[in-house]
């Protein structure tokens, strides 16, 4: 097949520069969340490593996209660089999870899309290829903790004694208030981690407590803080907060900016750097794995907020500006759908009444 006149012959590293460029385009309008563009560009940078970063993009074909994701999913997994992969059923699978290999096929995706309309490809072979199947996010959306293990989880920092720690585990009382907002307002990690102290402040209008997060698609929004998860962030950091680390050198200036960054952090590790996702994750899993003697992640302990909110009676639409969902349907799966709940709804209707 002879190429149109407008295909510019282009390598797969060059295409994939050129595309990164445009979704940091993005981020900044506010169109793509930063940590969206982070995981973008770590799967494009393995399909270049895959396919090779002088192969001719327009060469590619939907069997060489196949034959990429199977060694992906077969690979071990190199994101993990402290222990290893864990999956729900407690085993270790090798390779990459399927929503993993999902958004790595829809990173690629976008790239031949735009590709194609930049005259790069004739044809784009994402179209040839089945995209990898995930399991239904609603059908697992109840694997939190019961209320009975939540209230354990929530006290297990001070609970623990304080000479059988780490150097690098004796910030009880900042695991503490973390697992409290966890499971009691249910922030994504991200937000948790993007906070800053000058985020937590009396609400203008109740005068409670709320902390100011950053969610998806650069939403903010406040979050309400129980008056002894206040308390505790406060007593966090009056007490025990580390001071920000020393810059190494003066004239390092994205050291000063990540010291900078780190000095307003709300949360951070021992050494006083801001703390990430990961660092969140494994605090969890210690936990969790120590005191309810199974595994559990951030993203559960929000599910184990939203849901006892649900099932304790709030209505959806408090749930869903707490959880920060743009819509109601996203919020629906922590109702509780079970018959009894139906029945006892309509025998406490005001229209049922004799």
């Amino acid at each position: 097949m002879a190429k149109p006149e407008r295909l510019s012959d282009i390598t797969v590293r060059d295409a994939t520069l050129e595309y990164l460029e445009i979704l940091e385009r993005r981020v900044l309008r506010g169109q793509l969340a930063t940590s969206t563009l982070t995981s973008y560009r770590r799967d494009l940078d393995e399909f270049t490593t895959l396919l090779g970063p002088e192969t001719d993009l327009d060469s590619i074909e939907a069997d060489d996209l196949e034959i990429a994701m199977t060694r992906l999913a077969k690979a071990p997994d190199r994101r993990y660089r402290v222990g290893l992969k864990i999956a729900e059923d407690g085993s270790t699978p090798p390779g990459r999870g399927p929503y993993s290999l999902a958004r790595w096929f829809a990173a690629v995706r976008g790239l031949f899309r735009w590709a194609a309309d930049k005259g790069y490809v004739q044809v784009d072979p994402t179209l040839k290829v089945t995209p990898p199947r995930t399991p239904s996010r609603a059908a697992g959306s109840r694997v939190g903790l019961r209320l009975d293990e939540a209230l354990v989880l929530r006290g297990a920092p001070s609970a623990r004694a304080s000479g059988q720690l780490r150097a690098d585990q004796r910030l009880s009382l900042r695991d503490e208030a973390i697992l409290r907002l966890l499971v009691e307002s249910g922030p994504r990690v991200s937000e948790l981690c993007g906070a800053n102290r000058s985020d937590i402040r009396l609400h203008e209008e109740t005068r409670t407590p709320v902390l100011h997060v950053r969610g998806k698609g650069q939403k903010d929004r406040d979050l309400p803080l129980s008056q002894p998860t206040a308390e505790l962030i406060e007593r966090y950091l009056a007490e025990e907060r580390p001071a920000p680390p020393s810059p190494r050198s003066a004239r390092d200036a994205a050291e000063r900016r990540r010291i900078d960054d780190a000095a307003g952090a709300l949360f951070v590790s021992i050494r006083g750097w801001r703390l990430a996702p990961r660092d969140v994750q494994r605090m969890v899993q210690r936990y969790t794995k120590e005191f309810l003697g199974r595994r559990a992640t951030p993203h559960s302990l929000r599910h184990t907020a939203l849901t006892i909110l649900a099932r304790a009676g709030v209505d959806i639409a408090t749930v869903a500006q707490i959880a920060g969902h743009a819509s109601l349907s996203t919020t629906s799966v922590y109702m509780d759908d079970s018959m009894s709940a139906a029945a006892e709804a309509i025998e406490g209707s005001p229209l049922a009444q004799p």
